[in-house]
Parts: structure tokens; C-alpha cells; sequence
């Protein structure tokens, strides 16, 4: 009894763990290590595919700008420094949840499948001259069908890509 309850209580705890871990935002930055950021201070957007929806195109937007404009960049309309652009996607996926009770599963269990949405977003930041990226940062995570709960995760997902942002110099990373 105390065996079986000791592995009904480990299955809820891993259950649990991956829930939260499935629930977290990813947020990935790569960018060229050989580009002096510190000498970049102004940006134009270039024109991206529309998402789906142009309300959530302008909250992006402006949580980028919000951004930038915090790290002392400069929206120009000409000659600017970078050009930014970037993609929405969702992924849709499967999730069987399985719930028993009894030893080993033998006894009473259910099965629910859900969907579970993933949206994505990548920025891109590319030289205005050489037109090559420098920068990007992708975050994705979990939607809600509550769209001010995924209007709050953008943000902080945008927030999370350009907390380090601007990358150092090269010679203070090493210095590090």
C-alpha cells in the first residue's frame, strides 16, 4: 500500500515537473561575435509577412521599439544603421494526458487528448549596408486561449531576447 501510494505520488510530482517545464518560455540569441554593437544606435523596420492577426503585428512592434528605444536606438525613417524584420508562427501538437489509479494502472484510468499551441517569434537584425544578420532572437511558448495572457508572454519573451542586448564587444567578453 505504502509502495503503491510512494509511486502514485512520484508519477504526480513528474506530471507536475513536466507541466511546468513544457510551460516555460524558450528563448534562444545568437549573433556575429565579429560586429562592434556598441557602434549601432538606429533601425528602420523592413516590411515581414503579416501574422494572422495585424493588432498582435502592432503589439509586437511596439514591445521591440519599447526595447530598443530603453537601450538607446533610434527609429529612423533613412540611412539607418540595421534593418529589423521579423516571423510569427504557431505549432500545434498533441498531448494524451493518462490518469489511473490502483496497482500498477490496473485499476480505474482516463485518457484526455488536448491541443497544445506553440507560438513563435524571430527577430532579425541585419546590416543596412551588407544587408547580412547580426543578430537574431527567437523566443517561443505556450498560447492561452486568453489572449491578454498571450499578450503578456510576448512581452516578456520579448523582454527575455533583449535583456543581454546589445551583445559586449568582443574584448569585454574576453575580459570576462
Amino acid at each position: 500500500m505504502i509502495r503503491s501510494l510512494m509511486r502514485t505520488s512520484l508519477v504526480a510530482v513528474c506530471f507536475t515537473l513536466t507541466a511546468i517545464l513544457a510551460a516555460a518560455q524558450d528563448v534562444k540569441v545568437d549573433y556575429d561575435r565579429d560586429v562592434d554593437f556598441s557602434k549601432i544606435n538606429t533601425y528602420t523596420w523592413r516590411a515581414a509577412p503579416p501574422s494572422a492577426n495585424p493588432l498582435i503585428d502592432k503589439r509586437i512592434v511596439e514591445a521591440i521599439d519599447t526595447q530598443l528605444a530603453a537601450k538607446g536606438w533610434t527609429k529612423v525613417d533613412s540611412s539607418p544603421n540595421v534593418f529589423l524584420t521579423y516571423r510569427t508562427g504557431i505549432d500545434g501538437r498533441r498531448r494524451l494526458n493518462v490518469w489511473g489509479s490502483g496497482p500498477r494502472w490496473n485499476g480505474i484510468g482516463t485518457a484526455t487528448e488536448e491541443r497544445i499551441y506553440t507560438g513563435q517569434l524571430v527577430v532579425d537584425i541585419s546590416d543596412a549596408t551588407s544587408e547580412q544578420l547580426i543578430w537574431r532572437g527567437q523566443a517561443s511558448d505556450t498560447m492561452s486561449d486568453k489572449q491578454e495572457k498571450n499578450e503578456k508572454r510576448m512581452n516578456e519573451a520579448i523582454a527575455k531576447l533583449f535583456k543581454q542586448f546589445p551583445p559586449a564587444p568582443a574584448a569585454s567578453r574576453s575580459t570576462r
